[in-house]
This record gives C-alpha cells, structure tokens and sequence, in this order.
C-alpha cells in the first residue's frame, strides 16, 4: 500500500470514528490528522489582495491533508505543498510524503482548486476562479492553522509549491503580502518555489523591505524549452540576493517541469498555458488609489506600463498556449528531496 493509498484509509477511519470536521478549523490543538478543512479568502487579484479590499473579497474553505511521522518525538517541523496547475497530484503523497515523514517532519497538501469547484488551470492560468492572490491567502491559512497542532514546532514550517504554487511558495515570504491574511504571528521558516511560475510575471515587493525567511529557487533546467525562461528566473533571484534577501538558486540539470514526480512517465501537455515568453515586472504598492504600481514594466519590448488596462493586455499577449513536456526522474527527485530536507535541517 503506497502512501496516497495509507492516507485514504485513514480518513475513511476517521470519518466513520466522527473525527471529521463539518465546520472550518481555527485551531488544531486537538491534534487530528488528516483531512483538515480551514477558512481562506477568495480575492481577485493581487492589487485587491495587497490593498486588502474587503468589498471584493469573500471566505472561502479550503482543505488540506496532514500526513504525520509515524515516530514522534517532541515537535517535529512541517512542510505546507502548494500544489501546481494540475492540482493535487499523487507524488504530493507518494513522494513528497512519503519521503519527509520517515526524515521526522509532517507535510500538509493544500487543494486550492477543488473546493473551489476547479481542476485543473493548465490550459488557461488566468481562471477568476483561483487567483494567485487566492492561492497566496491559502498558504499562509494553512501556515496559520498548522502553528496550533501541538506536534508541529510553528517555527519549523516551510512552504513548497511546484509550478503555479511556486507563486504562494515565493510571495508569501514578503510582508506586503503576509499582511492580509493574521497568521496569530506566525512566519514561515522557509520558502522554496520549484519551477515556480512566478519569474515571467513579476508582482515584486522587495524595493523597502526584505523576505521574512530564507527563499530556495529549485529550477528545471529545460523548463526554458517549454514552460518559462529559466534564464529570467536565476536573474530575478540574483536581484533579490543583490538586495541583501537570503536567496538560493539550483538548476537541476536534465530535468523538465514536473519533474520531481519520482520515475512517473513522461509526457506532453498539448497545450499549456504559459507566461515563458513575458519579463515583465513592477514594484507593488499596498496603498489603496495608489494606481497600478511603481517601475512597472514590459522588459521585452523596453516599454513603460502605466495604466491597469495596459498590464492586462500586456498579460494576454505575452501568455501563450502551446505543447508543453513534463516529466518525472527518479535520480533527480532523490537529489531534490535531499536538498529540501537540507533546507529545512534535517540532513
């Protein structure tokens, strides 16, 4: 019985003990594991988020699945998954899981699409439905909620999102975008975007102040073939690191998008939606009337944006969709999962 498999059986125990929660949890101080429902925000974009504009945004529940060690001794530290534009996958389980709970730390799988009635947004990243702005809100809930659990140290729990999670991964670790969301005081330890989507289409707040927690860059190194420029993401964090933020930057060489999946097949998405042929950026302001932003710009045609209106269409025509290759190696998720775990001491 694989991980995935363990897990399922023990949430049908817990459901048939009454152990399952109807309600959203604030707290886990109860200690379940399991499947977690907890209260997040839906929001449209990441200017409302910042600015924190109540009159558009609206509660949401979202789940999580905690996997504990099956030894424990005193807290033990945590890793929240914020999954990509697939949704939750198996290899949240049968790798990510299955390898940090036997190294001694809990790992707890978000589903930002599910509860919001979304599969899958491969093939179309801008869905209203699940904003990255959404997505960042649900990270640092769960940070929120997993600080109560009385097994978990709060000042051991570490954030990693592949692809399109690597955006709550990454923008979660600056203030501006902690702000909205009262996380009680709690930070995360650490922040590791894997083949993050957030490089071409830059929401920056790194101009005043800097990153909370350490921030590792785990790149694909032929991700530049298919889903987004490499290149652009190794100079975006070599910015933030010039700006004194505690930044790390590896490319896994060989690797495609995806590709921590274990030895899962490869295959091609027929057509991905994907922001590799953007570089745009601007720095982000939280004040309300404070219009688009500071320095925004299109890097690849030199242009200055000024308006919202010329960022959106900007957006729309720079993103494409085109056939996209994913795929897992076996060699090269070992080496990965080791350098998390490194990350998060734990070798």
């Amino acid at each position: 019985m694989n991980t995935l498999q363990r897990f399922k059986a023990v949430l049908l125990i817990s459901m048939w003990a009454g152990l399952a929660h109807a309600q959203p949890s604030d707290s886990l101080a109860d200690g379940r594991v399991g499947r977690i429902e907890f209260q997040s925000i839906n929001t449209p974009d990441m200017w409302q988020y910042a600015r924190r504009n109540l009159q558009n945004t609206r509660p949401q529940t979202v789940t999580g699945d905690l996997l504990m060690p099956k030894v424990i001794s005193g807290k033990v530290p945590a890793l929240v998954i914020m999954h990509g534009s697939g949704g939750v996958e198996p290899f949240a389980y049968d790798v990510w899981a299955a390898k940090l709970n036997p190294a001694g730390a809990a790992v707890f799988v978000v589903d930002s699409y599910k509860p919001r009635g979304v599969d899958s947004t491969a093939t179309s990243q801008n869905d209203g439905n699940v904003t990255i702005a959404s997505q960042t809100a649900d990270a640092l809930n769960a940070l929120r909620v997993l600080a109560t659990h009385p097994q978990i140290d709060p000042a051991r729990i570490f954030v990693i999102g592949m692809s399109r999670g690597g955006n709550p991964a990454f923008y979660s670790a600056w203030p501006m975008f902690q702000a909205p969301v009262n996380t009680n005081g709690a930070k995360f330890a650490g922040h590791i975007p894997m083949y993050p989507g957030m490089c071409n289409i830059r929401y920056r707040a790194d101009d005043q102040v800097k990153s909370t927690a350490p921030i590792f860059f785990a790149l694909a190194d032929r991700d530049r073939e298919d889903w987004q420029d490499t290149a652009v993401c190794e100079r975006y964090a070599k910015e933030l690191q010039a700006l004194g933020n505690d930044v790390t930057i590896k490319e896994y060489k060989g690797t495609y998008h995806a590709w921590d999946g274990g030895n899962r097949p490869f295959r091609y998405v027929a057509s991905a939606h994907t922001a590799k042929p953007c570089d745009m950026e601007l720095q982000m302001t939280p004040v309300a009337g404070s219009g688009l932003g500071r320095n925004a710009k299109d890097l690849k045609a030199n242009r200055e944006l000024k308006t919202f209106d010329d960022w959106t269409k900007t957006v729309n025509s720079c993103m494409t969709n085109a056939r996209a290759r994913i795929g897992g190696d076996g060699a090269k998720t070992d080496e990965v999962v080791a350098d998390v775990l490194r990350f998060m001491g734990l070798q």
